[in-house]
């Protein structure tokens, strides 16, 4: 973990599941900036405001009362895996996630 630099691609997996909702969190978080997670989450908005249904009520047009509810690709199993560029604040998570996951340079 102090060999890597700032600035650079790291790829991270899951080999131990988190202890608390947190640190769960924090992995999801850190998970959702690899670019293949970041496409799909961009196709799933685009279903999901595509397939919104509108309901009159009140003299209005409301669209929250048709929204899909969000679908999420990393959920912090043991076994996911991501690559993403090591900045100062994902280094400084990792250091807090650390005992749960493998990181190695990509």
């Amino acid at each position: 973990m102090a060999d890597i630099a700032p600035g650079t691609t790291v790829t991270i997996k899951i080999v131990k599941e988190p202890a608390n909702a947190a640190a769960r969190k924090t992995l999801v978080r850190l998970l959702s900036k690899d670019a293949a997670v970041v496409a799909e989450n961009k196709r799933l908005k685009k279903v999901r405001q595509t397939n919104q249904t509108h309901s009159p009520r009140g003299g209005r047009w409301r669209v929250w009362e048709g929204r899909l509810p969000k679908q999420r690709p990393v959920t912090g199993v043991v076994g996911e895996s991501g690559t993403i560029l090591a900045s100062v604040d994902v280094l400084t998570d990792l250091k807090g996630v650390e005992k749960f996951v493998e990181i190695s340079a990509a």
